[in-house]
């Protein structure tokens, strides 16, 4: 036994010099394999550098626009340079799509290109990544939706709306069809202030005196006789106490609220405005041709029908910036209501339809910025 223990020596030796072999044929290849996965890994992490930075060009670009920084020359702006991840970025801006009524571009290409300089790095030299975006304005125009509320909307069941929704605070009750339009959530400081409200009222109190002041009693006017209303300047109270049918004539201007108990048909050409409260509770038609305003300055809006089992459609821009619109059950609105909140009872249907085109509130405001399209083009080829 002892001999042939003695025979096996050296075996162990054999085994090291198979394993030395069969290292050094793995070794080889694993080693280039770790090399071209750190070189690859030095492109990737500078190319995702490179997008990076391009995409904040992207950003840059979109605050300039929406804070109307730019400068144009031709409908192009730039390019700018940035320094953004150590990458050199040149941005440039092109606007296209002019809205002829109001003179606010709408659509936007933004071109940003990220350049890397390495200088004798181990991967490319040198090589880029451009961004090419497109983006749309989201433009806030006070006079542009079917509902347009400072505060809440509320709805009850079966409600429609066709036309844009714009709201800051919630849309809340039981769901409602939205047939056309889309929802958008703005911020409040994009209404006008109050002194853009009195500034706007004054217009319209300038256009009702033009047409004579009431001079009743305390200068407190009662209808109650149906027939021909403005253009008129009301120093005090407006109530209606019969059944009456009135045809505006111009702009009734009402220094306090305008009330009315009785069946009130209104028809012609004119606008309602009331520093005070408006408190219609037996509305049955209020079908007024052209630009038209019903608006409480300081307060609300109730406008109820005069038969529960009747439709009722008002054709018409109604207006509280301070205060709620409260509409009854089963009404129809041709126009465009904005409010510090909106209140609408079951059956309700708000139909867009341009009744202030001549008038101005304020200016389209910008509130943000939609992305339509994002490309990422590299600009030359990597060398690995």
């Amino acid at each position: 036994m002892k001999r042939l223990l003695r025979e096996e020596k050296g075996s162990v030796f054999i085994i090291v010099l198979v394993l030395l072999v069969v290292g050094g044929l793995v070794l080889t290849p694993l080693l280039g394999l770790m090399s071209t996965g750190l070189m690859s890994g030095q492109v990737y992490e500078k190319k995702t550098a490179e997008l990076y930075a391009a995409d904040a060009g992207v950003e840059d670009a979109i605050w300039s626009i929406q804070t109307d920084t730019l400068t144009w020359v031709n409908n192009s702006s730039g390019p700018w340079q940035l320094a953004v991840n150590g990458r050199n970025v040149s941005v440039e801006v092109h606007r296209e799509d002019l809205d002829p009524q109001c003179g606010v571009y709408y659509t936007y290409q933004i071109l940003s290109t990220a350049v890397t300089d390495d200088g004798g790095g181990t991967a490319a030299i040198e090589s880029s990544t451009e961004v090419q975006a497109y983006v749309e304005l989201v433009v806030f125009d006070l006079l542009s939706g079917a509902l347009v509320s400072s505060g809440d909307i509320g709805f009850h069941k079966d409600c429609i709306v066709s036309g844009d929704v714009y709201y800051v605070g919630n849309i809340t009750g039981k769901d409602y069809t939205h047939i056309d339009g889309v929802e958008i959530r703005i911020p409040s400081d994009v209404f006008p202030t109050q002194a853009e409200n009195e500034a706007f009222a004054a217009e319209l109190e300038e256009e009702a005196r033009n047409g004579g002041t009431y001079n009743g009693t305390s200068g407190n006017m009662n209808i109650s006789e149906s027939g021909d209303l403005g253009p008129i300047y009301v120093p005090g109270n407006l109530d209606i106490s019969k059944e009456v049918a009135i045809t505006l004539k111009g702009v009734v201007y009402v220094k306090g609220h305008v009330s009315c108990a009785k069946t009130l048909t209104v028809t012609g050409s004119g606008s309602i405005i009331a520093e005070d409260y408006i408190y219609l509770s037996k509305l049955a038609d209020y079908s007024v041709t052209g630009d038209s305003i019903i608006m409480s300055l300081n307060d609300d809006i109730t406008l109820k029908k005069s038969d529960p089992d009747d439709a009722l459609s008002i054709n018409a821009l109604i207006y509280a910036p301070n205060g709620t619109i409260t509409f009854d059950k089963d009404m129809t609105v041709a126009g465009s209501v904005i409010g510090a909140g909106i209140e609408t009872d079951k059956d309700g249907s708000f139909t867009y339809v341009s009744k202030g085109t001549s008038f101005e509130l304020f200016d389209p405001v910008i509130v943000g910025v939609k992305i339509r399209s994002y490309a990422i083009n590299p600009l030359s080829t990597e060398e690995i």
